[in-house]
């Protein structure tokens, strides 16, 4: 509003100058001269300050009202030249009304830029020449009424054609800027359009006070009759200086395709010679006509640059548009994603390579076809919400089933568009697709490996508890044993143990298998590996009727393995195994068999199943592959024992065979001697000498009492403690000569009462051991190596134990 208090200040200040001067002609008309400019050259300034903010059609908008402003400023030095050469008083309305009707009407053109649509770069050159015709055009008609009023005779009489075309131009201006700021209310614009819509309207207003008063004789140059050339131009600076900067297309407007409007010039410039010949009719000049002539030619010669400029514009639009559209259709036929247009009626009208090879039509079958016959009867909801979706005017992004040429489906990511026109009505249909068959299996995969994390979790706390009841029988059996002399009931002890062991050694291969295994390779015997493999899964082997064949080669070179990956392979071609032999004949024969030539052993499975067809023989390796139904493989099993296999320099094959599959695991032989026999030898009971005491901390009662009879028939004298709590206060009150804890107990575990006798008790540590069910564990194997503690495991006999007592006893003197 500063501006607009300053133009009314400025327009008082005029007023009484005026005032001041009106018995002083002459110094009121050179005062005049400079005090008239000033606004218009301010609105200017302004603009001209702030040219760097507007960029493409804001800047030609913004342009065209600053040449508008000079136009009429230059009407206004003619005015005054008139009056000062010629004594005029209203002259006016002469030859240089002709400028001040272009500054007028330049806010009108001006809108042909349409700024609140944004900066649009590619649109301005078209527009500047659209409103360089128009200017053309016009100033041909404003010459004509010249020349009619004027150029015959000059006088200072009004002129009515002059005066209604002012007050009639003035009127459409305002209108136009109007409804522009209508249009635009919505957007950054819209308080600039208002603004000028304002101006219009109060130069309209004055301009009708001062056509009133000239045609009533009152008008006095000098006087408040000159507001309508000071008032209204102080809008055009206040509206410049807070018009909004130019901005990124995508912010200010919506609207992504700029229309060409060539029919403006070329209309106006068709009507050129219609218009010439109207007005020589209505307006006939006799001996003046020659002029009429020279401002036609004029007219013309300035309008044939234009033209040609306009159809060098427009042919320059038409190659940029076209490169960019090959451009656009060159990515979109490379691009990965299924791109498809279709009509509103579901024809194509465009699909991109990824979408035919996807769904193994040719661009000629699908122009035949529509969008509905792509789409899987599970996926028919889908089609009918997208249909809803789109018709009502929105996107719609989900999942859908879509149909292959050959019957088959796949699961496909979509996002759906609606194309429309200008007038809002959809005329297509854009469709950008992913197949997500790959991500789907993916996530399956994720989901069972997880759950078979979950699951081996489970299995691996289950198999450690069990370890301590077996313990309590494998131990107290024995301690029966000793005492006992009847040969059937020592019989009935010794199967009692053998089955302890048995399970034992089930739940050490258990905890091996389900532990995650180092990357660490030991010398192993491949027998004594497969053995345990098949053990592992025996029991299931035999409810599913299929009996086991085992056939091991005798001297067997050792290998260099991880034991834990070698298992792996193992049981997973057990596992395949049994399953095709189950679903086949519900049972079967598993032929298990180690072999060996010179640098290489091997060991091959074989089973009595459906066997591996001669198409599929060669991607059974494959990652993902798998013949099983849906939930019951993952098709990484192969894929990952054959990837194990080769890290060890191996081979996994399939080998021909008339029944079933047989498959071959090959491992390079090392260079070592044969592993020896793992069975520990029995050893004699060890004796303590009489004083020795021990400490056994255990939270499990069964064990604890195990052991304290155990050591007491050793001629230990015992304490037990439940915990690590319990036992730091007895080794606060008592001194010990051995001390066997458990690594995990609930207060205070093994491993911190391991630092308290470290910390408080260094020569204990020579006769101090951990009691453990869980030595495949990788947390504990990392804790236990680095200290070098002797460890008896879960279950263990009294050889073990004597054995245990054995490697202390060098460590453990007798004081």
């Amino acid at each position: 509003m500063g501006w607009l208090a300053f133009g009314v200040l400025y327009a008082i200040g005029y007023a009484a100058v005026g005032w001041f001067l009106q018995d002083a002609p002459l110094a009121l008309r050179w005062f005049r001269l400079p005090a008239l400019l000033v606004m218009p050259l301010l609105g200017v300034l302004v603009i001209v300050r702030r040219r760097h903010v507007w960029s493409g059609c804001q800047w030609l908008f913004w342009a065209t009202v600053a040449l508008g402003l000079m136009m009429s400023a230059i009407g206004l030095v003619g005015w005054t030249a008139d009056e000062l050469l010629e004594g005029y008083e209203t002259s006016w309305l002469g030859w240089h009304i002709v400028f001040a009707l272009f500054g007028a009407v330049a806010p009108l053109f001006a809108l042909l830029a349409q700024p609140h649509r944004g900066r649009r770069e590619a649109a301005a050159p078209s527009t500047a020449v659209d409103i360089a015709g128009l200017a053309v055009v016009t100033g041909f008609l404003y010459s004509y009424f010249v020349m009619v009023e004027d150029a015959s005779a000059r006088r200072a009489a009004v002129s009515f054609s002059l005066v209604m075309l002012s007050e009639l131009q003035q009127l459409l201006v305002a209108m136009g800027i109007a409804a522009a700021a209508m249009v635009a209310r919505g957007s950054s614009w819209g308080a600039t359009y208002r603004r000028l819509a304002l101006g219009s309207l109060v130069h309209f207003a004055a301009l009708t006070v001062s056509t009133l008063e000239i045609w009533q004789g009152g008008y006095r140059a000098g006087f408040v009759y000159d507001f309508v050339w000071i008032v209204p131009f102080a809008f055009y600076p206040w509206a410049a200086r807070a018009a909004p900067a130019s901005a990124d297309d995508t912010e200010t407007s919506d609207v992504s395709f700029t229309p060409s409007r060539p029919w403006i010039i070329f209309g106006a410039l068709a009507l050129l010679p219609l218009a010439d010949s109207a007005l020589r009719r209505a307006f006939p000049l006799g001996p003046l006509d020659p002029f009429r002539n020279v401002s036609m030619a004029v007219t013309v010669v300035s309008a044939l640059p234009l033209l040609m400029a306009r159809l060098a514009v427009e042919r320059a639009q038409t190659r940029q548009a076209d490169a960019e559209l090959r451009l656009l259709a060159a990515a979109i036929e490379q691009a990965e994603e299924l791109i498809w247009i279709v009509t509103r009626d579901g024809r194509f009208r465009h699909t991109n390579n990824a979408l035919r090879r996807g769904l193994g039509y040719a661009a000629a079958d699908l122009e035949r076809m529509t969008l509905s016959e792509l789409v899987a009867e599970e996926s028919s909801a889908q089609a009918a919400a997208i249909d809803e979706a789109v018709r009502g005017g929105h996107i719609w992004h989900g999942t859908v089933v879509r149909l292959r040429n050959d019957g088959s489906t796949f699961s496909s990511s979509a996002t759906v568009v609606p194309l429309s026109d200008e007038r809002g009505s959809m005329t297509h249909v854009l469709g950008v697709e992913r197949d997500i068959s790959e991500e789907l299996r993916l996530r399956e995969q994720l989901i069972h490996t997880e759950r078979l994390s979950a699951v081996g979790q489970l299995v691996s706390g289950v198999a450690h508890e069990l370890n301590n009841p077996l313990q309590s029988i494998l131990g107290f059996t024995e301690l029966l044993l000793e005492a006992e002399q009847r040969q059937g009931t020592r019989r009935d002890l010794d199967r009692v143990r053998s089955e302890a062991e048995r399970a034992g050694k089930i739940v050490g291969n258990l905890l091996a298998f389900v532990r995650r295994s180092s990357s660490e390779r030991v010398l192993a015997d491949l027998n004594e590996l497969v053995q345990t493999a098949v053990a592992l899964h025996a029991y299931e082997l035999k409810m599913e009727n299929i009996e086991v064949e085992e056939h091991y080669a005798r001297g067997l070179r050792p290998v260099v393995v991880n034991r834990e990956e070698i298992q792996q392979i193992v049981l997973n071609l057990i596992l395949n195994a049994e399953h095709a032999m189950r679903t086949a004949h519900g049972g079967g024969r598993l032929v298990v068999r180690t072999e060996a030539d010179a640098s290489r052993v091997a060991v091959d499975i074989s089973d009595t199943g459906t066997g591996v067809s001669g198409h599929l023989a060669g991607r059974i390796f494959e990652p993902f592959f798998t013949t099983k139904g849906v939930g019951e493989g993952t098709g990484l099993g192969l894929s990952i024992a054959l990837g194990i296999a080769q890290a060890h320099s191996g081979s996994l094959e399939l080998v021909p065979s008339e029944q079933g599959a047989h498959f071959r695991l090959t491992l390079p032989a090392s260079d070592e001697a044969a592993v020896a026999s793992r069975r520990v030898p029995d050893i004699e009971p060890a004796a303590a000498p009489a004083g020795r005491r021990a400490l056994v901390a255990e939270d499990e009662a069964s064990v604890r009492e195990l052991l304290r009879r155990l050591l007491a028939k050793r001629g230990f004298s015992v304490d037990l403690a439940d915990d690590g709590r319990a036992a730091a206060a007895l080794l606060r009150r008592r001194r010990y000569d051995l001390v066997i804890c458990g690594m995990r107990m609930p207060r205070m575990g093994g491993l911190m009462l391991y630092e308290l006798v470290r910390a408080e008790y260094p020569n204990l540590l020579r006769g101090f051991a951990f009691v453990t069910g869980d030595t495949v564990n990788q947390e504990a194997r990392r804790i236990l190596e680095p200290m070098q503690v002797p460890v008896l495991t879960k279950p263990f006999t009294s050889s073990d134990l004597d054995a245990l007592l054995r490697q202390l006893e060098s460590l453990c003197p007798a004081s």
